[in-house]
């Protein structure tokens, strides 16, 4: 199967360079002005299979294994990438396995961007490549609206959430949420992030101050009763926050991954073994992640992502990958007639939610809406475990409420949760949100 050859773009420095290959800038002008999006014409990336990844992984001292991050990569594998480098006149700056998938990938920096599209074609023919793919660039959808007056969570009302919590609130479930940082500290926040781990540190060291992340994380697991600020579609679910993404600029909401980080994301995801995975983020087709999405959703992990509209699914992936449930946000119109006819849709204009340092604000964009859906995946499944991407998305379809103006259809989480109760048996829920979710647990720790 071929597997992964990546145009770099941005965030590659996040691992150790092997001895072997000239060092990598080491501080982060350098990097930002050598994986600035000027330079993308510079930068690829070469993967094949290494069928040691697996054999040799989780033993205690592997003599033949190098770390990397907490992944190890064989020294068969890096003479393979030095002899690449060697062939065809490139520069090594960073490599990593791929565990779940048995892939081993590489970033190279080419000489002369002229001679790039002659490299790769020569690459995708050599015995030692796999795939050949451009490391695209992925962003963030949101759109920040400055309304500290209007403090109503009219979403939630819409979806009729607190009618669903009579039934579920996400307990046992968890969500993994591939984005910028969260603010672990924020007092709807607080205890809801059972893990982390940052894969762009060298690009960006923030976590708690990250705006989009926390913006993501407030919608989905926001604590419930705690007498302050709002409420999650799944309260009582837990967090996985890995962040893939940095701000665009300096504090702003919008962010920035790219291929190798969100690779990077997910595999931890799939090892995680959670329950639902949250991308609120849209990019151009990417073959390795496209392998490493499906193997996601092969392990009975719910992914969803954020739907543009556009219609193009060069420019709307992975919402645009089969049995992903893509989400788009509702606005002040009708949802677009070219996006995913498959595609759900939710409230995802102005909608109130956690932002750094304790605070609040309307955020809009498919960013929110698809959050709101993650959400109300991890209710379903709270009630059935088991339930297949297929049924949930026949679920959340048969959920789709009329707007009062009879143009809008979005989904309504007492539906969707009253439509599988009709196939099981539900108890209501009575027990009050502290009674599941105490205080004073342990702060997160990072995946290992």
């Amino acid at each position: 199967m071929k597997t992964c050859l990546l145009l770099a773009l941005l965030g590659l420095a996040v691992f150790s360079v092997p001895s072997e290959s000239k060092a990598a800038p080491d501080s982060k002008g350098e990097l930002y002005t050598l994986l600035d999006q000027k330079n993308a014409d510079r930068l690829l990336m070469v993967g094949f299979s290494d069928n040691s990844i697996n054999s040799l992984k989780g033993t205690a001292s592997p003599l033949s294994y190098r770390n990397r991050g907490g992944y190890r990569s064989s020294t068969w594998s890096e003479r393979v990438t030095n002899q690449l480098a060697d062939d065809y006149g490139l520069e090594k700056l960073a490599e990593w396995p791929m565990t779940e998938v048995g892939v081993h990938c590489v970033v190279y920096r080419i000489p002369d961007k002229s001679a790039l599209s002659t490299v790769m074609e020569s690459l995708s023919k050599d015995d030692r490549v796999e795939i050949v793919q451009n490391m695209n660039v992925f962003k963030t959808k949101a759109d920040n609206y400055n309304d500290p007056y209007f403090k109503l969570q009219t979403n939630l009302q819409q979806m009729q959430i607190d009618l669903a919590h009579g039934r579920a609130t996400g307990r046992d479930i968890t969500i993994a949420m591939i984005d910028t940082g969260v603010d672990l500290d924020h007092p709807d926040l607080a205890g809801q992030i059972s893990n982390k781990q940052n894969f762009a540190n060298d690009i960006s060291d923030s976590f708690s101050t990250d705006k989009h992340g926390t913006a993501v994380a407030g919608v989905m697991v926001a604590k419930r009763d705690n007498a302050t600020g709002i409420i999650g579609v799944a309260p009582n679910a837990k967090l996985v926050a890995l962040k893939a993404c940095w701000p665009d600029k300096t504090d702003a909401i919008e962010a920035i991954c790219n291929s190798f980080t969100l690779a990077l994301a997910v595999n931890t995801a799939i090892k995680a073994k959670v329950d639902v995975l949250n991308m609120s983020l849209t990019g151009p087709t990417d073959p390795i992640l496209t392998l490493l999405i499906n193997k996601a959703m092969a392990n009975g992990i719910i992914v969803v992502a954020a739907d543009t509209g556009s219609g193009n699914p060069s420019e709307n992936f992975p919402a645009s990958l089969k049995d992903v449930i893509s989400v788009q946000s509702i606005k002040q119109a009708a949802p677009s007639a070219n996006a995913l006819v498959r595609s759900i849709s939710a409230p995802g204009d102005k909608v109130l939610t956690t932002l750094p340092h304790g605070t609040y604000d309307f955020i809009s964009g498919s960013s929110i809406a698809a959050a709101e859906v993650s959400g109300v995946v991890a209710l379903l499944l709270e009630l059935k475990p088991d339930l297949t991407v297929a049924a949930v998305h026949t679920i959340l379809q048969k959920s789709k409420i009329m707007a009062k103006d009879g143009l809008i259809a979005g989904v309504n989480a007492n539906v969707a949760v009253n439509t599988l109760c009709e196939t099981i048996a539900c108890a209501p829920q009575n027990l009050s949100f502290a009674q599941f979710n105490p205080a004073g647990e342990a702060q997160p720790e990072p995946i290992r």
